[in-house]
């Protein structure tokens, strides 16, 4: 039922959560490469610190909830879902990316 697309899709979920979980155990120092990088977090480190870990938190779990959406898809869905479950994720992961930078952005001091 689940074949070798499912997996490789599902591991790209696996790989992007551990990806976060350096920024919500608060080990990634600010820098303009690897967290979320919102106006002025990046020279003031508690506020870096603290955006990073709750988008950390945030992100995983719309990862998972786009993994089950996944799995759900691949379990359910028909051939021309399955056809273009590539698309779909890609869509779910860059919708999750900015619905989770639009909640970190009322955070900022104004």
């Amino acid at each position: 039922m689940f074949g070798r697309r499912f997996w490789t899709i599902t591991s790209m979920y696996v790989v992007l959560i551990v990806a976060n979980v350096p920024l919500v155990l608060g080990v990634v120092p600010p820098n303009r490469w690897y967290g979320f990088r919102l106006p002025g977090a990046r020279f003031d480190p508690a506020l870096w610190y603290e955006l990073n870990a709750m988008g950390g938190r945030f992100f995983i779990a719309a990862l998972v909830i786009c993994a089950g959406i996944n799995a759900l898809i691949f379990w359910k869905g028909t051939e021309a879902f399955h056809r273009i479950i590539v698309w779909i994720n890609v869509g779910l992961i860059l919708l999750s990316f900015w619905l989770v930078s639009l909640e970190l952005l009322q955070y900022l001091p104004r």
